[in-house]
Formats: structure tokens, sequence, C-alpha cells
């Protein structure tokens, strides 16, 4: 194989890997089942499943529902710039003419922004939703979180993989 057409391929598979993560992300937003399911249960560590396990009270469901359909606007606009950003980086990579390091880093400089401010929006929608918690149900969150490490721990060591903290 020659150099040109390992380069069209690297680049390629770089492209495909940064315009996916959009996807599963959007996924996340939309949500299922549990507290009345909708936009947001992606947005929080555990989704939904999380929420669920927490034996939400009705106030607190529709409080929580809440704060999701208030932050869905931002998220969905949010959303398009990441994905724009990572097309313009794709755009770049595998445009005809030719790309200098400052074309690739002023592309990579708005994809990791976009990014920062996807997640800076979903650190905010997660402390909303904590400060509606009790004290009991914040306690119980971070039993399962600490019980969901060890799992996967225990999985890493069972499967050979290395371990992480």
């Amino acid at each position: 194989m020659n150099s040109v057409v390992k380069n069209v391929f690297a680049a390629s598979a770089l492209a495909l890997v940064l315009t996916s993560g959009s996807a599963a992300f959007a996924y996340g937003l939309r949500g299922r089942g549990g507290c009345g399911g909708g936009p947001g249960h992606g947005l929080l560590p555990g989704g939904g499943r999380l929420l669920d396990a927490l034996d939400l009270s009705a106030d607190q469901k529709e409080k929580v529902q809440d704060i999701f359909a208030a932050h869905a606007p931002r998220f969905h606009t949010l959303m398009a710039n990441q994905k724009a950003a990572k097309q313009a980086i794709a755009d770049e990579l595998l445009g005809a003419g030719t790309v200098s390091q400052q074309d690739v880093d002023a592309a990579a400089q708005q994809a990791s922004q976009a990014t920062t401010d996807l997640m800076h929006e979903r650190l905010a929608v997660a402390l909303e939703v904590r400060n509606i918690l009790s004290p009991e149900q914040i306690q119980k969150a971070a039993t399962i979180r600490s019980r969901m490490k060890q799992l996967h721990a225990q999985m890493q060591q069972l499967l050979g993989g290395r371990q992480e903290d």
C-alpha cells in the first residue's frame, strides 16, 4: 500500500471516529423509560437507570423533567455546534486542497470548545438534578457508583484487561 493510500485511509478513519460521537450522545439525550424518559436522562452519569434506582417521588420526577425541558434547547444548539465542528475537521482532512497544521489546529480548537461547552451544560443539569435529591438518595447514588466501579474492576480482571483506578 503506498503512502498516499495510507494517508487517505488514516484520514478517513479519523473523520469517521470524530463524526460518530455526536450521534451516540444524541441518543443519550432522548432518554427512555423510568421517571418519564424524555430529554436529558443520558446527560447524567448512569442516566435514567440511576434516577430509576433512586426511587424519585412524583414531585422530584416532575422537577427532573422540568430541568431537562429547560435545558433541551441549549443542548440541541450545543450538539449542532459540536457536530459542525467535527464535520469541519473531517472536511479539512478529506478535502481536495492542501491542509496545514494551522488549519487542523483551528478546526480542532473549535471542536474542543464545542465539546467543553456541551460538558458544562451537562454538568449544570447534573447539579440541578442533584439539588433536588435527598441526602439519602445522594448516598444511594454514591453507593451504586462505587459498586459499579467494583464490578467494572472485576470484569477487567476476569477478562484479563488492565485495571483502572
